[in-house]
């Protein structure tokens, strides 16, 4: 009786120490792909990257070490923990050109997979940003555009943020 409990308890606690090594080695891979990216981390306790004078890469996880979340945010959104990350005067949106660039970089860290539902026309509007959202088969990338009707029409796409979950794509 007692080698049966024995066996028990090694095969109750087997799965989630491979679990536990899958989401931790998961971790670190997805860290390591980041620094591969982007250099090494500027902040390891929020897990930040610096994509360029105006930018970092945001790495998130969830309670089980798996990627939840590559965000690609202005520095001054992290004003509170890096004082120096000011809002400065010449702030620079992302282009069209920078935000390809940069979807093509994360794809190197996690792949969003293939389109499955294109953004709408419609968006909500906030702060003069338009909330866009496209779904891919590994994620849901959400981003903010610059819109302000005084610009004018026509003009190049500039983005404020850029956001993909990827866990939403697997609870869908």
């Amino acid at each position: 009786m007692r080698t049966l409990t024995i066996i028990s308890v090694v095969l109750a606690c087997f799965p989630s120490f491979s679990v536990t090594a899958a989401n931790a080695s998961e971790r670190a891979t997805v860290l390591n792909s980041c620094s591969e990216q982007f250099g090494a981390a500027v902040d390891l306790k929020l897990n930040l990257f610096e994509v360029s004078r105006f930018y970092v890469l945001r790495v998130q996880f969830d309670r089980r070490g798996r990627l939840s979340e590559l965000a690609v945010e202005p520095k001054y959104f992290f004003e509170n923990d890096h004082p120096d990350w000011q809002a400065p005067s010449d702030f620079a949106f992302l282009s069209k050109a920078d935000y390809e660039s940069l979807l093509v970089r994360l794809d190197k860290i996690r792949p969003r997979g293939h389109l499955v539902k294109e953004s709408s026309g419609i968006s909500v509007v906030t702060n003069l940003t338009a909330h866009r959202k496209v779904v891919y088969r590994n994620a849901v990338l959400t981003w903010g555009e610059l819109v302000d009707v005084r610009r004018g029409e026509n003009l190049p796409l500039q983005v404020r943020w850029l956001r993909l979950d990827f866990s939403k794509s697997r609870a869908a």
